[in-house]
């Protein structure tokens, strides 16, 4: 069904293109000293970065090749336009940080059985991870959310969460479980899942790597440009690097301040395995 969007400027959020500042609260789990051997047998390792990326291990610092994060609470955020890659320590595994992403350890042990549990917390941004099959049947690896869980055993995936929680699961290879209020949906490589805070996953579809935006207007109207349209209801709309507000059925609606007609706009539609496109926009092009 095509949903038309009705242009209302008393609803529309203005957006400064620039710094956008986002608080969100990490809930930590301890392991019981019983059920694990020591924390030191397990790390993440920081193997590359780009632009502004900190550490946080007994304080903030920039981070640098090679550091190691190996307890709870230990984690990584990355700023605007900024990225990392960490592999983990018996090489189970690699993990993809997209820009203005938060990630935190939640568990990093091994069990008693020789097992090994990794459950590490994104509260917010975009995370990619490729994942061998386990060689212990035990063992465990997910990734929490706001919203929901993602749970895997080998194989390569990508999680989004935007600042109401939303969560997004997609699957390249292998097979992904998604989870929230009791309920666990399979996610086969090509699908994607929907988690919306306080609801149960939504059924598995397949994953949009077009990455389009249906234009509905753009145009200026007293110093300010407008624009409205859609993107798959899965996907992240940022304009300059920063999340832009989509509904959950993909709408959205913006004012620009922008310091001229002639200042192009960026936008990049971003899926949650990482992949993105780049629209370009020429205000002055607009139907006003």
């Amino acid at each position: 069904m095509n949903v038309r969007l009705m242009l209302r400027p008393k609803r529309l959020k203005q957006v400064i293109l620039g710094s956008l500042v986002a608080t969100t609260a990490i809930s930590i789990t301890l392991i019981p000293a019983w059920e694990a051997q020591s924390a030191a047998e397990r790390w993440l390792r920081v193997e590359r970065i780009s632009g502004n990326v900190t550490t946080l291990a007994g304080g903030r610092k920039n981070a640098q090749i090679g550091d190691h994060l190996t307890a709870v609470g230990h984690g990584l955020i990355t700023g605007n336009r900024s990225s990392a890659h960490l592999s983990a320590d018996d090489g189970i595994g690699t993990i993809a940080v997209a820009q203005n992403t938060r990630l935190t350890i939640r568990q990093l042990a091994v069990l008693s059985d020789g097992s090994k549990t990794t459950v590490i917390d994104v509260p917010q941004g975009q995370a990619r991870l490729q994942v061998r099959r386990f060689t212990h049947p035990n063992s465990r690896l997910e990734l929490h959310t706001p919203s929901g869980v993602a749970a895997v055993r080998g194989t390569e995936f990508g999680v989004s969460v935007d600042d109401a929680g939303q969560t997004n699961v997609a699957t390249l290879e292998g097979q992904v479980e998604a989870s929230a209020q009791n309920v666990a949906v399979p996610v086969d490589a090509g699908m994607v899942s929907i988690i919306h805070p306080g609801e149960p996953p939504t059924p598995a579809r397949s994953l949009d790597r077009k990455l389009d935006i249906q234009w509905e207007l753009y145009e200026w109207r007293d110093d300010h440009f407008y624009m409205a349209g859609r993107i798959d209801a899965a996907n992240t709309l940022l304009a300059l690097g920063e999340a832009l507000s989509v509904s959950r059925t993909g709408h959205f609606e913006q004012k620009l301040e922008l310091s001229s007609r002639n200042q192009p706009v960026i936008l990049t539609v971003q899926n949650a395995v990482g992949e993105s496109r780049t629209h370009r926009m020429l205000p002055w092009l607009s139907n006003d």
